[in-house]
């Protein structure tokens, strides 16, 4: 292992590509020359990246740091073929798409099709709000496929985070953020000594952010995109024995935000053709005059230049807690380890108002007309258990690892709207103008598997893995009595099972460069569509009973995984190959939310990443990802996200007689993007460019150690934009909006440390 004692200048970040190619942490000094070994835990055992044969990024606390990714949304940016952008309508929920599998819904009744794991633990929702459990010692991107040993199936991939564990002696650490449009961010731990085989590690967090965009409506919230979040976590370590420890954890997080605003990009023909939308709107009196609301949002169309000043009269704080308990217990014996993983996790919501027409509109008489106003009440629970079975066999010759695990979770959401959508061929507005729209509903779901994996050296060059998973999936939706559409509760249930597969063959061609060849078998279960009623006859449950088809994905990968020089230099490659069968997604259908499936597609891609040490203290790393998808029905097609994406980064590090001099600048790539299945609302390709300058290791004698950075992020002020939506475009009679990223912004780190 090849340790490096300069934590700001090692690139936290390992990317892995088909057979994972990790940029690791690496310095650039010229006393360490190599670049360090990454452990990861992709496979439920710890082991270098490098011998690990999956498509993995690392990113290590050191590099989330260095980049300055304090939310999930940041890491996308310099991973291969992964987008993570915020979800339409929400300050805390993130869509992740990994090879071009996402899910941008926030049902309740929808499973994430990339999972996100906390200390091995499945999160089955909010998984935005997450990431803002402090202390994060490590985040693995798994890319592909995950159907045998991850908690719950997926067929996009995994993020796995791993939160710091206590270090059993006094340690203090202070972290200071300070940034344009009041960005504030506070991280304080501290470790306690091991009493009684006890030690402990506490810590809390404050992050403060404006936003980047003004509300001039006095009904509505000033700032748009701000944050308020107050995080503390505490962690407990058990070591009575040499063979048995126990780690618990607790973590809590209060978030208030305001959603970033949509901005209008499209309006459909009704809103300058009269006889369309006056086919509809001229048989209410709300109406009268040939009244056009449509006509009124061509004000604030701005299909592509980012806006910063709204007037919008129907938007609010969203409130947001989550909080979890976590439980691991670890014993060795002489023939195998047991691990059981306890979690138990909550999560609430609550959304008094979210403006998305982009204005305040009015009728002629100036009566307050909403186009697409909603509130939004959310709370879940979850409860999983899992045991796994780690060891070796056969004088080393085989490495196995078994597992139980059990999930449940329930949840309601209220979420009504008050909204104009036009249904073709009937005079039916739904919302605030006589009908109603939205979501009532409470759900229950479990799931329960069985998986083995066994991997076989045939030689000391070649090894065989094979893995096995059965899982049973059981889901019940209600909708509720507070459904003004319809008489009383109607409930709909189903369940589903699945065996899939992982067959993955490697060989070492030496110590520093090796091949692996794989087939891997992904599966989400079916999804209720909670919004499928049929608004001419709300006692026809007849699309609401029937549940979209499992997900299926078959991922063959080929990769390889190589060190150069001495080890200055890391190459990984991969190549992948996906066959989806029934994939979900969510479109608006007449003014209905529906998810259906999209039948069959094929997805081919490349991943490559790179990290090289350069003469004169320093090291370029780079990343970049293709994928394609080929679709049997051009018009059923779903999200696709951009086909190309790539990062490159030049660090430099000049080691001083008192500190570290280090730099470092940043360039990442993503392609157009399709947030939707019409031509509207979606994205062109950009490029951010982020750059940090500090000195670290600046030692303050026996009081500790402390380091100091500038930093600035989208520096070109790149207008962006990282969700849209098509709200009735397609059909002629409605608009699309788009959300942006953030503007340029800047600012300067602190962290002391002891």
């Amino acid at each position: 292992m090849f340790k490096i004692k300069h934590p700001s200048s090692a690139i936290a970040r390992t990317t892995m590509a088909v057979s994972p190619v990790l940029l690791a942490t690496v310095i650039a000094s010229p006393v360490y020359a190599q670049l360090e070994e990454v452990v990861v835990t992709a496979q439920r055992r710890e082991a270098s990246l490098q011998e690990t044969p999956i498509a993995i990024t690392a990113f290590t606390s050191d590099s989330l740091e260095s980049i300055g990714a304090f939310n999930a949304t940041d890491l996308g940016e310099y991973t291969p073929n992964v987008t993570i952008v915020p979800t339409f309508g929400s300050a805390g929920n993130i869509r992740t798409s990994i090879r071009g599998v996402s899910t941008g819904e926030p049902s309740l009744t929808i499973d994430p099709k990339v999972g996100m794991y906390v200390d091995g633990a499945y999160i089955a929702r909010n998984a935005g709000a997450v990431f803002d459990i402090v202390d994060i010692e490590r985040v693995e991107i798994l890319r592909g496929p995950q159907g045998t040993l991850w908690g719950k199936n997926t067929t996009g991939g995994a993020i796995n985070i791993i939160t710091q564990k206590p270090k059993g002696e006094l340690g203090i650490k202070q972290s200071l953020t300070f940034g344009d449009n009041g960005e504030f961010r506070s991280l304080t731990s501290l470790d306690t000594p091991t009493m009684g085989g006890v030690s402990a590690k506490l810590s809390y967090m404050k992050k403060d952010y404006d936003g980047w965009a003004t509300n001039t409506n006095p009904l509505g919230e000033k700032d748009l995109g701000s944050e308020d979040t107050s995080a503390y976590r505490i962690a407990l370590r058990w070591d009575p024995s040499e063979s048995f420890s126990a780690d618990y954890t607790y973590d809590d997080s209060d978030i208030d935000a305001v959603p970033i605003p949509l901005q209008i990009t499209h309006i459909g023909p009704g809103g300058t053709d009269p006889s369309i939308l006056g086919t509809y709107n001229r048989q209410t009196a709300v109406f009268t005059g040939g009244y056009n609301p449509l006509e009124q949002m061509l004000s604030v169309v701005e299909p592509n230049k980012r806006v910063e000043k709204f007037n919008l009269d129907g938007n609010s704080v969203e409130s947001t807690n989550v909080s979890g308990h976590n439980l691991t217990m670890v014993w060795d014996t002489d023939l195998l380890q047991i691990k059981s993983i306890t979690a138990y996790r909550e999560y609430e919501s609550k959304l008094p108002g979210n403006d998305l027409d982009g204005g305040a509109w009015t009728t002629d008489a100036g009566v307050a007309l909403p186009m697409f106003h909603t509130t939004g009440n959310k709370e879940q629970d979850q409860f999983s258990q899992e045991v796994q079975f780690i060891g070796s066999a056969w004088d080393d010759r085989i490495d196995y690892v078994g597992g139980l695990f059990y999930f449940e979770e329930d949840g309601t959401e209220i979420n009504p709207w008050d909204a104009m959508f036009y249904n073709p061929g009937t005079p039916v507005i739904l919302g605030g103008l006589g009908a109603s729209a939205g979501a009532w509903y409470s759900m229950e779901s479990k799931s329960q598997a069985a998986y083995g994996q066994l991997k076989y050296y045939v030689s000391e060059q070649w090894d065989v893995t094979l893995g096995l998973r059965y899982t049973e999936d059981e889901k019940e939706v209600t909708l509720l009595a507070d459904d003004p559409r319809i008489d009383g509760p109607h409930t709909a249930d189903d369940d589903w099972n699945e065996f899939t597969t992982d067959f993955i063959v490697g060989y070492t061609l030496n110590d520093d460069v090796s091949f692996y060849g794989k087939r891997t078998e992904g599966y989400n279960a079916g999804v209720f569509s909670i919004g499928a009623l049929n608004h001419e006859d709300y006692t026809d449950f007849t699309v609401f009973d029937v549940p979209a088809d499992p997900e299926e994905t078959v991922s063959w990968e080929l990769g390889m995984k190589s060190e150069w020089l001495d080890k200055t230099l890391r190459l990984n490659m991969a190549a992948f190959y996906n066959d989806n069968q029934n994939l979900q997604i969510t479109e608006f259908v007449e003014g209905v939310r529906t998810v259906r499936n999209s039948g069959e597609n094929t997805t081919k891609g490349f991943e490559l990443d790179f990290s090289a040490l350069l003469p004169a203290n320093f090291r370029v790393d780079g990343a970049y990802g293709y994928h394609k998808t080929d679709l049997e029905d051009p018009n059923n097609n779903g999200r696709d996200d951009g086909k190309h994406s790539g990062s490159m980064s030049l660090v430099y590090s000049l080691p001083l007689d008192w500190a570290f001099l280090d730099a470092r600048f940043d360039t990442t790539y993503t392609d157009a993007e399709q947030f939707s299945t019409s031509l509207y609302g979606n994205a062109k390709s950009r490029t951010l460019m982020n750059a940090r300058l500090g000195l670290s290791e600046i030692s303050l004698g026996n009081a500790g150690s402390m380091r100091v950075a500038v930093w600035g992020r989208n520096l070109q002020d790149e207008e962006y934009k990282v969700y849209g939506a098509d709200l009735g475009v397609n059909q002629g009679l409605g608009y699309a909006g788009s959300s942006f990223g953030t503007p340029r912004s800047y600012g300067i780190d602190f962290v002391y440390e002891y």
